[in-house]
């Protein structure tokens, strides 16, 4: 979801909730059905409260609101679609693409270690987090009676 909503002063901290609740309802959608009932029991408050805060989504431009109803005009609930506000930036390619040709190159290319002369696609370990002796890990890995010998001192740890 777009920060936008977030960042909007305008709207009250429970409106911002209810559009978050709103947006997972849609999924990878931009609408969704509901009725005020249902979306009070969810966010536990009265479907006046939720109607003030579909007011408020409503007149910041959040959200665009369509009344369902049967063939014989009975009020069935309401069609809640999300705008371009709320959707966000990656959504639509040329978003996307904006934020690609805005966004520098990084200075140090993932992935790049130094690579041995004879073994290409092998790191070397550095360091600061590696040890060249591996004597009670290599032991373990061969077997338990090795490990044990090691253990009691009565064998050479491997090199």
């Amino acid at each position: 979801m777009a920060t936008t909503a977030a960042r909007d002063d305008r709207l009250t901290p429970n409106a911002k909730a209810f559009l978050q609740v709103l947006r997972a309802r849609c999924g990878k959608g931009r609408e969704t059905a509901i009725t005020k009932g249902t979306a009070g029991a969810i966010m536990s408050r009265s479907a006046r409260t939720i109607r003030r805060y579909l007011v408020d989504l409503v007149r910041h431009g959040y959200v665009e609101i369509e009344t369902r109803r049967n063939a014989r005009g009975l009020h069935l609930g309401l069609t809640v679609r999300l705008t371009a506000l709320v959707l966000p930036f990656f959504e639509e390619a040329k978003g996307l693409a904006r934020w690609l040709a805005e966004t520098p190159k990084a200075a140090f290319p993932p992935f790049s270690g130094s690579v041995l002369s004879g073994n290409a696609g092998v790191t070397l370990l550095t360091p600061k987090n590696q040890s060249k002796n591996h004597s009670s890990s290599t032991a373990l890995k061969t077997g338990k009676e090795t490990a044990w010998k090691i253990k009691a001192g009565k064998a050479d740890p491997p090199v």
